[in-house]
């Protein structure tokens, strides 16, 4: 998931003396908030044209994730290429992936298990997890519903197993290709994953489980990553980095496409839960490749809406609220709200209120975090330096 803000890509020609794309880190503020929004609606009447409406923006708003993972793919995918023949190869990226990541979501796992048991003051969804919690430990909670051990108090923590699970492997079978290589081996594996969703959907086998199964997800990681790939062969860098407003455009209509085949990327039906995953990462590669080529060549239209400041601070702190929205949610937010005798699920104005208030939270949880915390270990990234 949201854990790359701090990341540096280096596009190979155009922009080979940046050191960063601003529009990057808008992208990411707009999964997050399509994130937040599916998360935290608590709206349950759809009588009438704003609920209604509401409702279904809330339903698209799982597409966060998928962009998310696409992101992932190309930022991980990018950073390997360009270092693949760096002596300490595999020790600079483990090792900046562990400073950026391990400090905040171990302390939340210290926190909830640990310190709180301690106190004597464990809610009831954390005492739920108590004995199945070595699945959040070891980073395999998304295979934990299998079993019936799903996390009760950070049920979220499924998609940042599966990114674990990626950042563990991704680097061996990055290591030894070439860009062409990646490009057709990330190719494959989308259809590869396509596939295995396809089977396990006529199987039977449920929604939820396909939802969070890391070889039905590869689609999203494995198209970022040919992203990054193609933009590094050389005979194709010029030309994809040029195409930026074509991309925004088959990305749009894609887009559209997939909102009318899936009926609203509704991920109850066939259609849906399979192709639908792959339209929406699809879509948001394109998207992607239209922001990176239009900053490349320094444009100054449409790409302004994903340099704008509170998305992109929305996207530097993503990792962080994307952790703690959920806890802060069921924790306070709703016995809060209980407390308070007010019922935001019949009304859009309380709904979207409630909302908006709980996200400006979560916001400031991840501020304190970013610079009590992660922006510490951060600064020891300096000893994990691809060389």
């Amino acid at each position: 998931m949201p854990q790359h803000q701090d990341m540096e890509y280096k596009p190979p020609a155009r922009q080979a003396n940046a050191s960063h794309i601003p529009g990057l880190d808008g992208l990411r503020g707009v999964a997050i908030l399509l994130v937040l929004v599916h998360m935290l609606n608590m709206l349950e009447v759809q009588h009438g044209m704003s609920a209604y409406l509401w409702s279904r923006v809330s339903q698209i708003g799982w597409t966060g994730v998928q962009l998310f993972f696409v992101l992932s793919g190309f930022l991980i995918t990018g950073i390997l290429l360009d270092t693949q023949r760096s002596k300490n190869y595999f020790a600079a990226f483990y090792g900046r992936r562990t400073l950026r990541i391990f400090p905040l979501y171990f302390s939340v796992l210290t926190l909830a298990f640990v310190i709180l048991p301690w106190l004597g003051n464990v809610p009831p969804s954390i005492a739920a997890d108590q004995d199945h919690q070595i699945w959040l430990w070891t980073y395999l909670s998304n295979w934990a519903a299998i079993f019936d051990q799903g996390s009760k108090a950070f049920p979220h923590f499924w998609s940042l197993a599966l990114e674990e699970q990626f950042y563990l492997l991704w680097p061996l079978l990055v290591r030894s290709r070439s860009p062409e290589q990646c490009l057709r081996f990330c190719l494959a594996i989308a259809a590869i994953a396509l596939a295995i969703r396809c089977v396990l959907a006529g199987a039977g086998v449920s929604d939820d489980l396909i939802y969070e199964n890391s070889f039905c997800r590869m689609d999203a990681l494995a198209f970022g990553g040919a992203a990054a790939a193609a933009l590094r062969i050389p005979a194709w860098n010029a030309r994809l980095l040029a195409m930026h407003d074509r991309c925004l455009l088959w990305g749009g209509m894609l887009g559209l496409f997939g909102l009318l085949v899936t009926r609203g990327f509704w991920t109850g039906t066939l259609v849906g839960i399979s192709i639908g995953y792959t339209i929406v990462a699809l879509t948001s590669t394109l998207v992607l490749l239209a922001i990176v080529g239009a900053e490349a060549s320094g444009a100054s239209g449409w790409v302004r809406i994903f340099r704008w400041r509170p998305l992109r601070a929305m996207g530097k702190y993503s990792y962080a609220i994307y952790i703690f929205h959920k806890p802060l949610h069921d924790l306070a937010g709703k016995p809060l709200l209980k407390a308070l005798r007010l019922d935001v699920s019949q009304s859009v104005i309380l709904s979207a209120g409630y909302m908006t208030v709980t996200i400006a939270c979560s916001f400031f949880l991840a501020f304190c975090s970013w610079h009590l915390l992660e922006k510490r270990f951060l600064h020891m990234k300096r000893f994990f330096v691809a060389s």
